[in-house]
């Protein structure tokens, strides 16, 4: 078939046509690397390369989608369809068939249909299946990583995912105030869930239980103490920090770095900086902050399209009684809890964490590990 003026177009009825034959199709956000549309069936997810060339695809074009799979980013999917709308090379489809690959099918448009080369796509066994993990690191001390990193997984836990922590700091923080882990409540419209809390020290091959998709790692602050091979797994990163002329002058340098040593290990990470500890100021002095760390941060943005400062007018952690109170239970001899629970009818903390998890969803992939 001949190419589409626009790629886009080709997407689009690729997209169609996957439809019809009873695939759900998921567009990525924009500028998502590796695949260009998530398509389900029969419980499998599937990352799906579209490539609207005017000559047949080669070799070195289908090795990229297979090095994709590979990586820890794409360990969600149970396989990869690669879409050309010119076809294969005579050495492509070689190659194609000498990998005898149970992951990759082939696909071209034949007569208004798709046509998929290879057999069905088959389950993954549950024990090759990684779970997704979400890394929040510090640019210093008292940014509040650790309150970050338990309220994230329990916005995820009253939200649908499977989550579980680990504590990847020596000063076992998270450890210290949740214990082995904590139940949330259930309501008359969601059953309660359980969080567990792992010592990466405990864990085979620093990986939770099979039933654990998603997994919130509480980072050491000290870069270089953190497991390597776990941080190129992370397909999330969150840098917590606050909004005063010091969090700017002081750690805009040390976020800079932080990203730049993720960015050593791993390349594919999505990277948001987050206002933490937020305090509304009705004159004009948070405005002209808030327009600094926009200035500041659009130079990394520029040369790296998955690192983003969040807008602060978008989503904050305010300060409030409750993150602030947080972990008094050590005192009081009471039971692990996330500051959740409702004062005088609000809770700012479980509303910013909610609206935290949902902008994490609308500006990356991360609702595919949703149950």
């Amino acid at each position: 078939m001949e190419p589409f003026e626009n790629a886009s177009d080709f997407e689009r009825v690729v997209a169609l046509l996957l439809q019809q034959d009873g695939w759900q199709v998921k567009m990525p956000p924009a500028n998502t690397r590796g695949y260009d549309i998530a398509a389900v069936k029969n419980n499998l997810l599937v990352a799906v390369q579209v490539k609207n060339y005017r000559v047949p695809v080669r070799v070195s074009q289908l090795e990229r989608f297979f090095d994709f799979l590979d990586l820890p980013i794409a360990a969600q999917f149970a396989g990869g369809l690669f879409v050309s709308a010119s076809g294969y090379s005579r050495q492509a489809m070689a190659y194609f068939e000498q990998a005898q690959s149970n992951r990759v099918r082939l696909g071209e448009i034949q007569n208004g249909r798709l046509k998929i080369i290879g057999s069905e796509f088959a389950p993954s066994s549950p024990t090759s299946q990684e779970p997704t993990y979400l890394g929040v690191f510090t640019c210093k001390g008292g940014v509040g990583k650790t309150t970050v990193s338990a309220h994230i997984a329990g916005a995820m836990a009253l939200s649908g995912y499977d989550v579980a922590l680990i504590d990847l700091d020596p000063q076992k923080n998270l450890t210290t105030l949740l214990g082995n882990g904590l139940m949330l409540p259930g309501t008359n419209r969601r059953p309660g869930n359980t969080i567990s809390v792992y010592d990466i020290n405990k864990l085979e091959n620093s990986t939770p239980p099979n039933d654990v998709k998603m997994v919130v790692c509480d980072c050491s602050p000290v870069f270089e103490e953190n497991d390597e091979e776990l941080i190129k797994k992370f397909t999330y990163c969150i840098i917590p920090t606050t909004l005063n002329p010091l969090g700017l002058n002081k750690n805009g340098h040390v976020i800079k770095r932080t990203a730049q040593a993720i960015r050593r290990v791993n390349q594919d990470a999505y990277i948001f900086v987050l206002i933490n500890n937020y305090q509304a100021d009705e004159t004009r002095r948070s405005q002209v902050l808030k327009d600094q760390y926009q200035r500041y941060f659009a130079e990394i943005s520029e040369d790296d399209e998955k690192f983003e400062f969040i807008d602060p007018d978008e989503v904050v952690i305010r300060n409030s009684k409750q993150l602030f109170y947080w972990g008094y239970h050590i005192y009081d001899g009471g039971k692990p809890e996330l500051a959740f629970n409702p004062v005088g009818g609000r809770c700012l903390p479980r509303a910013d964490f909610l609206n935290l998890l949902n902008y994490l969803e609308d500006h990356s992939d991360i609702e595919e590990c949703r149950n």
